[in-house]
């Protein structure tokens, strides 16, 4: 899974929590999923402040984004531990960071808790991304995996890996089947 570090406060104050579990859920409208561990105080924020930003880690800050991940936002001012840089969102006040090269920002729409976590419905009210990770700067949809180098996260073994390269076309190498 891709490494996310989530953000939700303000551009004065604001956490960020590492996470793996983030997945699209509905295209119209547009919204993702996210779930956060409910011993720590990141779920607490995302529940009192209702918007949140999700951005999408490289590896060039891999110990950026495990520090994150294994650090309280209670006791800690993360951005300043780490030397990521806030960036004013366009639609809430969560920031997103410059150093992450897709940054979504959410409106929470929905929350429950399953056994320990909270999971977190965001719409996605505004979406940016490196345009040098683009093949058409137009088309966000013309990103190119590679060059945005995402961190990824292998929960079992709790590794952190590069995407390796590309092997089928979605949507049409099981035509072959048919």
């Amino acid at each position: 899974m891709p490494v996310s570090l989530v953000v939700t406060g303000t551009p004065e104050k604001a956490n960020i929590v590492t996470i793996a579990w983030v997945s699209l859920l509905t295209s119209a409208p547009p919204t993702l999923g996210i779930s956060v561990g409910s011993r720590g105080f990141s779920g607490d924020e995302i529940l009192k402040n209702k918007h949140f930003t999700v951005n999408i880690a490289g590896t060039d800050i891999m110990t950026e984004a495990d520090y994150c991940g294994i650090s309280s936002g209670k006791e800690v001012d993360k951005f300043a531990k780490t030397g990521l840089t806030k960036v004013p969102s366009l639609k809430i006040p969560s920031p997103i960071i410059k150093e992450c090269p897709l940054n979504i920002e959410c409106e929470l729409v929905s929350s429950s808790l399953f056994g320990k976590t909270h999971h977190f419905v965001g719409k996605i009210l505004q979406v940016h991304m490196d345009t040098d990770k683009l093949r058409d700067p137009q088309n966000p949809g013309s990103y190119m995996a590679e060059a945005m180098d995402p961190l990824i996260y292998m929960g079992g073994a709790r590794e952190y890996r590069k995407l390796g390269e590309k092997i089928g076309d979605a949507y049409s190498i099981g035509e072959r089947l048919r």
